[in-house]
């Protein structure tokens, strides 16, 4: 086949893919916000504040989001991972590039919808609660810095997921879930204990990888990274999504030979 890229066997191609796995991706997309939908919005039901219900809906963003994501991407490839719907999908007349651009371009705006509903979810639902909630108690939106490592996670979580869905023939999400959160707790525990280290272990310490440092001593203060050093990690970072998405494209081709 030949392998230059053409715009119309591109449409074809991406035509094909949402007409073979449209509503799977709806229906999955729908299930993941329903189910966030339904705990998250608990807190809005009662005019006490409640530590439990909003645990649960701290817990449902990070978890649901996370786990809906993963979920959603872990199909990117499933064409691929068994015998008979690989040998099709490889004889498809396409070319490589052209089979694997519809592909991530779904999964993308899938993980990029599901990552900003969720978040706009947590900020409007704690707002009304809070208003709904007797004085004395207020739902605060988690914290920024959290948040920005969260958004790190996810996203090199999401390019992990591409990758495994084509890599692991047999619980691929499990695998790739596992060897991420594996790292992820090296990360934190490695940057918690360095932090402790560089600030003379004071009282406490909150400090997630690639942002900057909370320090609670005999007084509160933000430990922040150069400029230069901030942008150099934010690329890094990228450069690692960018990086896993195009190991996957080479798997494919190591497939399609």
């Amino acid at each position: 086949m030949n392998q230059q890229f053409n715009i119309t066997r591109f449409s074809l191609m991406l035509k094909l893919h949402w007409a073979e796995n449209g509503r799977y991706y709806l229906l999955s997309f729908i299930l993941i916000i329903g189910i966030m939908l339904m705990l998250m919005l608990p807190i809005v039901g009662t005019s006490q504040f409640s530590w439990l219900l909003y645990g649960l809906h701290i817990l449902t963003l990070l978890g649901g989001v996370t786990l809906g994501g993963c979920f959603f991407t872990s199909s990117a490839f499933a064409a691929y991972n068994s015998s008979g719907k690989g040998i099709a999908a490889i004889m498809v007349p396409a070319s490589r590039l052209e089979k694997f651009l519809p592909i991530l371009l779904i999964s993308l705006v899938g993980t990029v919808l599901i990552f900003v509903i969720g978040l706009q979810l947590h900020h409007s639902i704690a707002a009304v609660a809070t208003q709904r909630v007797l004085p004395g108690g207020k739902y605060n939106p988690i914290p920024p810095e959290v948040l920005e490592f969260f958004g790190y996670v996810y996203f090199i979580l999401q390019g992990a997921v591409f990758l495994g869905s084509l890599y692991f023939t047999k619980n691929s999400l499990i695998k790739t879930i596992s060897t991420v959160l594996i790292v992820t707790l090296i990360a934190f525990v490695f940057n918690l204990l360095l932090a402790y280290d560089y600030t003379g272990y004071p009282r406490n310490v909150d400090a997630f990888p690639f942002t900057f440092w909370n320090v609670n001593d005999t007084q509160r203060y933000r430990i922040h990274y150069p400029s230069a050093i901030s942008s150099s990690i934010r690329f890094f970072l990228w450069l690692v999504v960018v990086a896993l998405i195009g190991i996957t494209y080479v798997r494919l081709r190591e497939k399609e030979i």
